[in-house]
């Protein structure tokens, strides 16, 4: 039985071994391995191979600029392109420059078997075709139009990914101006709201960020029809002012039925004009990144809604005593200037920001004898107010998009010496929020006043976080908060 061969190129020889591997053991293939593209092209010069699997990063010459030497050298080659990184950008660009599909690392053995199979069936098929049967070339046309609608489909499913990623309409809009022009290969893109009859910019790339009026401009068009709109040469360019050399195309984000905003092309890489199938890409992306934002809207009142509920959650449990009110928005406040001394990212910033309010909310579960006892509390006591976190944790486990806010609940009260409860974590495998709340937290306890003594002066409250400081307290954090 002939053995399909098949020339695997990466730098890093555990990737090589491992797809050398998954093809010896298949039996279907016959592999062999090039440590870099400049040993790749030799090979392919020297013999003849039905696909090659290639990494993108590699030193000496790239995935991208061996695909477009290899192709000179072998133009039927099936090329599949392996990337660490699952970005439309790789994905786009390979392809364009002739790559049969990627896979992304890790990958498992059935994603590289079940590629192999099928791009070597479509070689095989094409081989079959006589181009001197007529209806054999159109089956060969039609297979040719199959794989590249393949192809896009592909891509938009690469686009999907990443937009569902995003949660934030800013980065949103950023991260589809730097799409489109890499979809589409256009030098000048930018993307903007409709707000009160003016087109208001939101992102831009390679032209000049700037308010445009509606009236007068082809948005007008566009706004009155929902429909997209291409320019023909020396007409007015909305981004210059000045006539047009070169084609504009602009086209609509509709949510509800109606055009929330405009995202313009123009001036592609390569001079020629936008294609019907480069147009019917466009407006499939367009209505694609309209969903993400529309359904970002919608989450946002959802999440509004929500806050709203469990902070008045919170404050239910706050009025029960009167020593704490207020307690968990000072909390709130003390992490986030934390935070900020620390440089976290957003996605920490944004979790103190809600963790900070709901980190007592357990204490709905604490009986009031307990939670307002003035004397000491007995070890039964002890127990049962320490099981709060645990209790918190619980309540918002069924929102499983808050997994950090649910970090903070939990963990609020471990010790960096791993004294702490409910699970005893110790150092950094506390997440490092939670230990920033517990420095805030400890704070505040201490310079307010409580039903078993009054409120402590500053200075002893920061003379005590510096005692305790890489023993209950992360030291770091503490210097931070003193700071």
């Amino acid at each position: 039985m002939y053995r399909s061969r098949i020339l695997i190129i990466d730098d890093d020889p555990l990737v090589r071994d491992v797809l050398s591997d998954i093809f010896s053991q298949s039996g279907s293939y016959q592999p062999e391995i090039a440590c870099d593209g400049h040993e790749g092209l030799k090979k392919i010069r020297e013999s003849d191979f039905d696909m090659v699997f290639t990494d993108l990063t590699m030193p000496g010459i790239n995935g991208i600029d061996f695909m477009k030497t290899a192709f000179k050298i072998n133009p039927t080659l099936a090329v599949v392109v392996i990337t660490g990184h699952s970005s439309i950008e790789n994905a786009t660009n390979a392809m364009r420059e002739g790559a049969k599909d990627f896979i992304t690392k890790p990958f498992s053995v059935s994603t590289v078997t079940s590629t192999a199979d099928r791009l070597i069936g479509e070689r095989r098929l094409l081989k079959k075709t006589d181009i001197g049967d007529p209806r054999n070339s159109l089956i060969g046309r039609l297979n040719s139009e199959l794989f590249k609608r393949l192809q896009e489909v592909r891509v938009l499913q690469s686009i999907s990914t990443e937009l569902d990623s995003l949660y934030r309409n800013e980065e949103i809009f950023q991260k589809v101006v730097d799409m489109v022009s890499r979809l589409l290969m256009v030098k000048e893109v930018s993307f903007g709201i409709i707000e009160s009859g003016t087109f208001k910019a939101r992102a831009a790339v390679g032209v000049r960020m700037q308010d445009i009026p509606i009236a007068g401009s082809l948005f007008e068009y566009i706004v009155s029809t929902g429909k997209h709109y291409l320019s023909t040469f020396g007409e007015i360019s909305p981004h210059t002012g000045e006539p047009l050399t070169t084609q504009f195309f602009a086209m609509p984000f509709t949510i509800n039925n109606k055009v929330y905003g405009i995202i313009n092309l123009a001036n592609k890489v390569d001079g020629t004009a936008f294609t019907d199938d480069e147009i019917s890409l466009a407006l499939t992306f367009a209505k694609r990144a309209a969903q993400r934002i529309e359904n970002n809207a919608l989450y946002e009142v959802f999440y509004n809604n929500l806050i709203n509920t469990l902070k008045s959650l919170v404050n239910s449990i706050e009025a029960r005593d009167s020593y704490t009110k207020q307690h968990s928005e000072r909390v709130t406040a003390y992490a986030l200037r934390i935070a900020e001394a620390m440089d976290l990212p957003a996605e920490d910033r944004d979790a103190l920001g809600f963790g900070g309010y709901l980190h007592d909310i357990g204490k709905i579960g604490v009986r009031d004898t307990i939670l307002l006892k003035t004397e000491r509390l007995t070890p039964q006591e002890r127990n049962e107010i320490n099981l709060h976190p645990v209790i918190g944790e619980n309540i918002v486990k069924p929102l499983r998009f808050f997994p950090k806010v649910r970090e903070i609940i939990l963990h609020h009260h471990e010790h960096f010496n791993g004294s702490g409860y409910p699970n005893g974590l110790a150092g950094t495998t506390i997440p490092v929020t939670a230990r920033i709340l517990a420095v805030a937290d400890a704070y505040d306890a201490m310079t307010s006043s409580r039903p078993y003594r009054q409120a402590r002066v500053h200075e002893h409250a920061a003379a005590e976080l510096m005692r305790n400081a890489n023993t209950q307290f992360d030291g770091e954090i503490v210097r931070a908060f003193l700071h």
